[in-house]
């Protein structure tokens, strides 16, 4: 048995995570079910909130996580254009 729930989203938030959903192989149905039995088996969010967790968990300032933040697209976006970048497809 299914539960129908009406959510109200950030319009260009939904179609990015759509995107990631994608790229990972899931629905944006499955990533919320899955954050919803996260959330029930916890007893609470599967993650700290935080403006920027990577400034609490490895100690690096806002600067240097926007620094590597950008590198890592860079590095990502040049993969893909060369070709060397597979989106993956949920199989193994």
């Amino acid at each position: 048995m299914t539960e129908q729930i009406r959510l109200r989203i950030d319009s260009q938030l939904a179609e990015e995570a759509d995107v990631v959903c994608r790229e990972i192989g899931i629905t944006p149905t499955t990533a919320v079910s899955m954050f919803f039995a996260q959330m029930v088996k916890l007893r609470g969010l599967p993650f700290r909130p935080s403006d920027f967790p990577a400034l609490d968990e490895y100690g690096v300032t806002l600067a240097q996580a926007t620094a590597a933040e950008d590198s890592a697209l860079a590095e990502i976006a040049s993969s893909r254009k060369a070709g060397r970048l597979e989106t993956f497809t949920g199989k193994l």
